[in-house]
């Protein structure tokens, strides 16, 4: 029965949005799942040379580009069916569809109730969003369905704002969360792997759910009704946290880890302060062991998890404090904790209410409360279809012309900046390295957001040309107001008018063409003596950069190795150095004349080998980073020792 009805909820809520099964691209395009399709691409392309990606901040190691698993289900549809968007739109629809039917086993595993089950995940698909309490939310809600009564936030999540991988795993996290409620509960080795590859699932799913995916089954063993003694309880949440936590180091390095939480935006404000949430937790537990015998089963538990998640939302809104990283986009956490509430609300009516005692009276009155809640969400629903399908004319897109045109005319080893919505998604139609990408903290070299920063906000055009050609940058993509970008942040579009010649103009849309200096793949150059830019204004410095940059020399012969290697033979002087124009990071290794070589970064974090003066050749490949393989055998070594240790057990019963 209960598998029926998950089935049928899946069913429903994927006919409500099937249009966003269909096509390759929605009419979204301030969307970011222009970086998941990117990604998916650039594994389907280069797979398995996948250690370096040239493409994005000046070139980074690919194992930084974001959590795992939705790219990589992608990228398997779409070799499978040889389309990486029209696999994104299937993938991204399903991890959709599939929230309800989670839903409901999550809730019926905590309320041991199949009604409060049902209508949690009625209210989950049809009823307007708890989070549309908060205006902002609830503006633009409206304006995306042009309904009063829009449809769930989470919808307008996926298809106007691509949070593809965010959908995805607050789906896995209810399942997680009905795993591991049903583990701690009732512990079996099997009911322990459920659980554990569930919670796996979510890390290597979005980065945001893991916090999302933590509170909802942190506050499990608060509730006594879960069975056993408290310690107990979460003695087992601990296990499943601990053994989750070893095999997903399997992706989260230590260096993935520092990349993702050692970023922020040149220029960007806001206060933190994520000391304060685990104070919020702690709380919330004491409140949910009080609440526990004094609601419906379940009832404290969905309490705890509307007031943690509404708290990190509401603090942001209304005060602008972050008790969480990006604490707006836990509105989806927070809708799915209110709806199993309301199911659980819902169920308890009808169970309580002296006038609804007879069983015929209850039936009947379940099914019309099950009947208003889709009538109040039918209209929505109705207004938004149209709205949610594929865009036809995506070919014309400006976009997609400018990418390929700048996939025509860079030369090996140049990089194309741009702005705006080109920048997130040029790479999903071709490979167009840039300055920029869709993934801001997958960077190995700072200077970009430093220069991008510069660039788009600055008014000196002459520092901005002295990057350009330092990086080294060709065209130079800006947008203006007649163009269709949807997410400007070029602050003026004439900046450099009367500078660089213009090679490209067509609607709204113009680039620049940048003058060449010296090689942009290696050059052989005195630069050692260089001092780094005290900040992207630093015009002395940087201009001493691309003065030793023109008066160096181009290898006398380069061979390119895959994306991340180069053997070239080289002449160099008393002083020089050899400087691949990719970003420096600690999983390159070079050799000269077969000979480990020092390699490090140059003043502006471009790579750099000391060569002694004569004629070598020197070979450079990037390697995945030691902490990586480190994770992957801590994760590999946790999982033997559990199945050795579960066999064991086996025998020792059997």
């Amino acid at each position: 029965m209960d598998l029926l009805a998950a089935v049928g909820l899946f069913a429903v809520q994927a006919l409500l949005i099937a249009p966003l099964f269909m096509g390759e691209f929605t009419r979204y395009r301030g969307s970011i799942e222009a970086a998941y399709i990117t990604d998916a691409r650039f594994i389907v392309d280069h797979f398995p040379d996948l250690s370096w990606n040239p493409l994005w901040y000046l070139g980074f190691p690919f194992e930084w580009f974001y959590t795992p698993l939705l790219p990589a289900l992608v990228a398997l549809l779409g070799k499978l069916i040889g389309d990486v968007p029209a696999a994104y739109r299937i993938v991204a629809a399903t991890g959709y569809a599939l929230g309800p039917a989670a839903l409901y086993i999550a809730a019926r595993e905590i309320t041991r109730s199949r009604a409060a089950a049902v209508f949690g995940a009625l209210a989950f698909i049809f009823l307007p969003s708890v989070s549309y309490l908060l205006p902002g939310l609830q503006g633009d809600a409206s304006a995306f369905s042009g309904a009063a009564l829009p449809p769930p936030w989470r919808l307008v999540a996926l298809a106007e704002y691509g949070e593809g991988p965010h959908v995805l795993s607050l789906s896995l996290a209810l399942l997680a969360l009905a795993a591991g409620a049903r583990y701690v509960r009732a512990p079996s080795g099997a009911r322990l792997l459920i659980a554990v590859v569930s919670v796996v699932a979510v890390a290597l799913t979005n980065l945001i759910g893991v916090l999302g995916a933590a509170v909802f089954l942190g506050l499990v063993p608060a509730s006594e009704r879960i069975g056993g003694r408290a310690e107990g309880r979460y003695a087992r949440l601990f296990v499943i946290g601990a053994l989750a936590g070893l095999l997903s180091m399997g992706w989260y390095s230590l260096g993935f880890i520092r990349a993702v939480f050692g970023f922020s935006t040149p220029g960007a404000g806001g206060g933190t302060a994520y000391l304060w949430l685990p104070v919020v937790l702690i709380a919330t537990l004491v409140a949910v062991a009080w609440l526990d015998r004094r609601l419906p089963e379940g009832g404290a538990l969905a309490v705890g998890w509307t007031v943690v998640f509404g708290v990190i939302v509401v603090a942001r809104q209304f005060a602008s404090v972050e008790l969480a990283p990006q604490p707006i986009r836990y509105a989806l956490e927070l809708d799915a904790a209110a709806a199993i509430g309301i199911g659980i609300a819902a169920a308890w009516a009808l169970r309580k209410l002296p006038a609804l005692q007879p069983g015929r009276v209850r039936a009947v009155a379940g099914i019309a409360l099950a009947a208003v809640f889709i009538a109040v969400g039918a209209g929505g629903w109705l207004t938004v279809r149209e709205r949610l399908g594929p865009d036809v004319a995506w070919r014309d897109w400006s976009e997609r012309r400018v990418a390929l045109w700048l996939s025509e005319r860079l030369a090996p080893g140049e990089r194309a900046y741009l702005t705006g919505d080109h920048a997130f998604w040029a790479d999903v139609f071709a490979d167009v390295p840039q300055v920029r990408g869709g993934v801001d903290f997958a960077f190995s070299n700072p200077w970009w957001a430093h220069v991008t920063y510069q660039v788009n906000n600055g008014t000196d055009a002459d520092i901005s040309q002295l990057w350009m050609a330092a990086l080294p940058v060709r065209y130079i993509v800006v947008t203006g107001p007649a163009s269709s970008e949807i997410y400007r942040d070029f602050a003026d579009p004439k900046k450099f008018d009367g500078h660089v010649p213009v090679v490209f103009d067509q609607g709204g849309v113009r680039i620049y063409d940048v003058t060449r200096t010296g090689d942009p793949q290696l050059m052989v150059a005195r630069v050692a003596d260089l001092a780094p830019p005290t900040s992207a204004i630093d015009r002395d410095a940087i201009s001493a950069y691309v003065k030793r940059m023109a008066e160096g020399r181009s290898p006398t012969m380069l061979e390119t190795r895959g994306l991340g290697g180069w053997r070239a033979e080289v002449d160099v002087r008393e002083g020089e150095q050899v400087v691949l124009r990719q970003a420096y990071d600690t999983g390159w290794r070079a050799t000269v004349d077969g000979r480990p070589a020092n390699v490090r970064a140059d003043a502006i974090g471009q790579l750099v080998v000391d060569v002694p003066a004569g004629r070598h050749v020197v070979e450079l490949e990037h390697a995945v980073h030691t902490d990586f393989i480190a994770g992957v055998g801590v994760a590999l070594v946790t999982a033997l020792l559990w199945l050795g240790i579960s066999v064991r057990r086996r025998l020792q019963h059997g």
